[in-house]
């Protein structure tokens, strides 16, 4: 399928489509008297049949022994009950009884079903982590994309859910319709989901109180939570609504989301973030080139005094204090696998950790005579954005050369090895830059760019507030015999080193609340 067929990574997967009106797998030895097989699945398209599938459970896979699915694509899968996977069997007194689904490292956009818009599972047997749910649906108002039938019938659902071994973590879910996200039952967890711009969010159900909801954006969806009469679900330490706001404790209580709040900068949930938008807790979803899935990146506002004006950033726990407090710890890890903050017990809400890096990537380019360098300093940055000229008029006010702000506030300063400048750097909002040479010169100009960016403004002190990011350019003539080319480590000339950052990042440290 060429649709399929792109420059992320995921997309040399090897493609298994239906052609006919099945599934593609049934996995199940039709045996419970011997231990359950695992079964792993890895780097593949999985395309069901759509709206010709005839099958009544699992539009996809059909399973009943032990799955793992990562690296993948799951499209398209169509059933009455499952759309993507039907999860059998029901823990009895031996688990050779029933199957069980984690899900790691996938997409899983554009599956359908009357109940189980994804999957169906006779219990919560199910794990799914960093991967992005979208555009399913459930056609059953009450039902949902991840249906569980049967709760729990003992009373160890505690142990299910301190081990965290049944729910959903590190996780993109949107633009879903029909039913719920997710029927929430005893032993279940919710841990740093981005559920955002879906018709329904979670449904809570939980009487023993062993069911634990945290450090989630859980805003934007036409109904966010909804409740069983009964449901005593732990929901803290999130973004929410009044509807989502329960059974929190004093030490982490959630925080409200403001009606007035924008949550996605620039008018569209899809594309490329309008940096110099003033509202807006989000940056719109986007995938970028070295990445298989997309995300909402957060963002810091140039109205923010502080870190601690977001509603977002730093606002979850990291570790555990061996409490039931320790059940609203963020996990070690984001949806990208990057690692949470380890500057102290604060983390990001929501699938997506604001990463700053002291390390920062030089930049530069090679060129020949009258060509000019193009390259970008958004890498060197990490996660944060340059400030806008009105932003470095409020902080810093007229510039002293009369002229108008660069974006970042701009300055280049020379180093001892060319102390004299060879041509003229600017910059856009988005961080690319253009030099242009001073005539054609033989040899290298080697710079400093220093810019301030969303995060290093925080700082105390101009000297602190900028962040430097070392630069290139070599110029030769065109009948030059070396053919230097631009390395994706930052060009040619400078290298694919990093060099450590000492001053901007300051700002970035995590501290105790």
């Amino acid at each position: 399928d060429s649709t399929l067929l792109d420059d992320q990574p995921g997309s040399h997967n090897a493609t298994i489509k239906m052609v006919g009106k099945d599934q593609l797998f049934k996995i199940d030895d039709g045996n419970v008297e011997k231990a359950s097989f695992s079964v792993s699945l890895s780097d593949l398209n999985l395309q069901g049949a759509g709206s010709n599938n005839t099958v009544l459970e699992g539009g996809l896979i059909y399973n009943h022994e032990q799955l793992t699915i990562r690296n993948s694509r799951l499209i398209n899968g169509y059933a009455t009950r499952g759309g993507a996977i039907y999860n059998a069997g029901n823990l009895s007194n031996t688990t050779n009884t029933a199957g069980t689904v984690s899900l790691v490292n996938n997409l899983i956009q554009n599956n359908k079903a009357a109940q189980g818009g994804i999957l169906y599972s006779e219990m919560p047997l199910y794990f799914i982590t960093q991967s992005v749910l979208r555009d399913n649906e459930v056609t059953i108002a009450d039902n949902a994309l991840f249906y569980t039938q049967t709760k729990f019938s003992d009373e160890s659902t505690g142990g299910y859910l301190t081990s965290r071994a049944i729910g959903i973590s590190n996780s993109t879910i949107f633009h879903n319709k029909g039913g719920f996200i997710a029927n929430v039952r005893d032993g279940m967890f919710v841990n740093n989901i981005t559920m955002i711009k879906n018709d329904k969010g979670l449904f809570l159900d939980a009487p023993q109180g062993n069911a634990s909801v945290s450090n989630s954006i859980l805003v934007g969806n036409t109904i966010n939570c909804q409740v069983s009469t009964t449901d005593k679900a732990i929901i803290q330490s999130n973004l929410v609504t009044a509807e989502c706001n329960r059974n929190a404790t004093s030490k982490l209580p959630n925080i409200l989301y403001p009606a007035n709040e924008k949550l996605i900068a620039g008018d569209s949930d899809e594309g490329t973030c309008d940096i110099t938008s003033q509202t807006g807790l989000l940056c719109p979803y986007n995938t970028p080139k070295d990445s298989f899935l997309g995300f909402f990146r957060p963002r810091l506002l140039e109205s923010y005094q502080s870190l601690s004006d977001s509603l977002i950033i730093n606002k979850g726990r990291l570790y555990s204090d061996g409490s039931s407090i320790g059940l609203a710890s963020c996990e070690r890890y984001d949806q990208r696998g990057k690692n949470r903050s380890g500057y102290d017990e604060l983390c990001d809400l929501g699938a997506i950790e604001y990463i700053l890096d002291s390390q920062i990537a030089p930049v530069g380019q090679d060129i020949k005579y009258g060509q000019v360098a193009k390259f970008s300093i958004l890498s060197s940055l990490s996660e944060a954005d340059l400030v806008t000229p009105t932003t470095c008029k409020r902080l810093f006010g007229e510039r002293p050369d009369g002229k108008e702000w660069q974006p970042g506030c701009l300055k280049v300063t020379q180093s001892t090895d060319t102390p004299t400048s060879k041509g003229v750097v600017t910059l856009d909002q988005n961080g690319n830059v253009v030099y242009t040479p001073n005539g054609n010169w033989h040899g290298a100009d080697i710079f400093r760019i220093q810019v301030v960016t969303s995060v290093s403004r925080f700082n105390d002190g101009i000297e602190f507030q900028y962040v430097t990011i070392p630069a290139t350019v070599v110029q030769e003539p065109v009948s030059g015999i070396e053919d230097k080319s631009v390395s994706t480590g930052g060009g040619g000339s400078v290298g694919s080193g990093l060099i450590l950052g000492l001053f901007g990042l300051i700002a970035l440290r995590r501290f105790k609340s």
